[in-house]
């Protein structure tokens, strides 16, 4: 049994397409020919009911108006105008020819002069003096025109007690040239209702008649020409994506001499390179997931040369202390340290390296090993970073450095000495007042041979408290750009008064959260809170 061919989607949408345009084009091309033909109309009808009421108008004398509507008499004079307003009616094919006078607030009230209507029609005539009281807004609304503003007013009325039909109102001056009566002329427009029916069918069936043909016509053309080779594609691609990237030779069977047999060949050559490139990324990819292991690793081990405990040293109950690191990448290049030295002596320590990644990770485990060393060498701070400095610049060809805060309190005495190689100054809190313990830094340790560093001493009672952090506190970003600041820092701070060291971190640690909002962390951020118990 031979298979039905299916037809492809885009001839479908091709095919639809078309005939939505066509239908689009024919239906505007309907409503321009249609607005034509009813705005040739509307100009001739109200033209000619125009000068039909204005030649009936001449026959017309005011004067006799008042008395036959209050005698209600027909004189001589009345059957002669009444004759020639009739004969207007036989002659025009006009259903009525009335005279009236129209008062009343909304000009409801009709008293009829003449009334000729025409012969056979559903209408009788009234006699002179007749009066009725007509509400209908169109009408009021055209015989207060016509009396206050001596305009011609043509009406179109369609459905109405008397069918479809054009209206003129014209005004009929006295003597005075003052409006004293209204003359109408109705003409039916019945004939022009179903003509402009017929019209509105005959133009929709050729309309859809002429989409549907020129669609398939256009659409039989466009799928041999167009669709064929495209399908061909499509079915290649999607058996190159469906079969693991592997490409086959059928693109080579299209034979156009166009754009289409270029496209052909063209997909069927980026198939071939696609697979060599996606061999190529698998190797890639294995690599880049041994790197990624090897990166964690390398996270771990950092993680685990920082203390983390807390408390660290449990059996010390005259100070509190906790620091925590959050790198900005798998690995960071910031560092804190504390060391209690001996019973008497307690080393703080927090760094920044410049830089990020692996290359500021290997960094700052050096500059690490070297604090921790020279600290259990018991120097003095100043000391310290100058040896660390002289070893860090030793064969420092990437020309990274560290700005770094080292403090070693000395609880007999109280005395805290520290050295401040370039980094941000810490927050002390003493006497119930959060100050900067600001000093003048030094340069950085690892930027520059030979340096020496400036130590500084304060002391320390009990209820103080110390906070040392790195740039990326102060340094954080919101959306806009905007940094979180020295001035919101102090904030936070001030808020931690009576909290535990962890609690300190995790409140700063949220308002910078909170500030920054959606946007990425862009640098590692490091804390250690320290406070004298005792």
């Amino acid at each position: 049994m031979r298979r039905r061919r299916k037809i492809p989607v885009i001839t479908k949408k091709v095919l639809t397409g078309i005939i939505v345009a066509g239908l689009a084009v024919c239906t505007v091309c309907f409503a321009a020919g249609y607005a034509s033909f009813t705005s040739l109309f509307r100009k001739q009808y109200d033209a000619s009911i125009r000068s039909i009421g204005e030649a009936a108008r001449e026959c017309l004398n005011p004067e006799r108006f008042e008395y036959y509507i209050t005698t209600g008499q027909r004189d001589g004079e009345y059957e002669g105008v009444f004759t020639i307003l009739q004969d207007f009616v036989d002659k025009f094919d006009l259903n009525l020819l009335y005279v009236s006078s129209v008062k009343g607030e909304n000009y409801t009230d009709i008293t009829y002069i003449y009334n000729p209507v025409k012969k056979g029609g559903q209408w009788t005539p009234f006699e002179p003096g007749y009066f009725e009281v007509y509400n209908e807004p169109h009408y009021n609304s055209s015989a207060k025109k016509v009396f206050e503003n001596a305009e011609i007013i043509v009406r179109h009325t369609f459905k109405t007690r008397s069918g479809s039909h054009i209206t003129a109102m014209l005004p009929v001056f006295d003597s005075n040239q003052k409006v004293c009566a209204v003359i109408g002329v109705q003409k039916s427009i019945q004939e022009f209702v179903d003509a402009r029916w017929t019209f509105i069918n005959i133009i929709i069936t050729v309309e859809v008649l002429i989409a549907v043909l020129f669609g398939f016509l256009f659409t039989f053309y466009f799928n041999r020409t167009f669709i064929r080779p495209i399908t061909l594609i499509t079915r290649e691609t999607d058996h190159f994506s469906s079969w693991g990237g592997e490409p086959s030779d059928i693109l080579l069977t299209v034979k156009n001499q166009d754009e289409l047999g270029t496209l052909a060949h063209t997909v069927h050559q980026m198939e071939i390179d696609v697979y060599k490139n996606m061999q190529e990324l698998k190797a890639v990819t294995a690599e880049k997931e041994r790197i990624s292991t090897e990166l964690s690793v390398a996270a771990k081990i950092q993680s685990d040369m920082l203390n983390k405990d807390y408390p660290p040293y449990p059996e010390r109950k005259d100070f509190e202390l906790f620091a925590a690191m959050t790198p900005a990448k798998e690995v960071g290049g910031d560092l804190y340290d504390y060391l209690l030295l001996d019973d008497d002596h307690l080393m703080l320590t927090v760094g920044d390296v410049s830089g990020k990644g692996v290359p500021a990770a290997l960094f700052m485990g050096k500059c690490k090993v070297l604090l921790d060393f020279y600290s259990y060498l018991k120097l003095s701070p100043a000391e310290i970073f100058n040896r660390a400095n002289a070893q860090l610049c030793k064969g420092n060809e990437s020309e990274l450095f560290v700005t770094c805060w080292l403090g070693i309190y000395t609880f007999s005495t109280r005395e805290l000495k520290f050295v401040n190689a370039g980094h941000p100054s810490p927050v002390l809190y003493s006497n119930g007042e959060y100050t900067w313990l600001k000093s003048k830094p030094n340069f950085v340790l690892g930027g520059m041979e030979g340096l020496q560093y400036t130590e500084h001493s304060i002391r320390l009672e009990k209820g103080d408290k110390l906070f040392v952090y790195s740039d990326g506190v102060t340094e954080a970003t919101d959306s806009s750009n905007e940094l979180f600041g020295d001035e919101r820092l102090m904030e936070a701070v001030k808020n931690t008064k009576d909290m535990s060291a962890p609690q300190t971190l995790d409140c700063i640690r949220s308002k910078i959260d909170a500030f920054a909002g959606e946007a990425e962390q862009f640098d590692d951020i490091t804390m250690l809170s320290f406070e004298l118990k005792q």
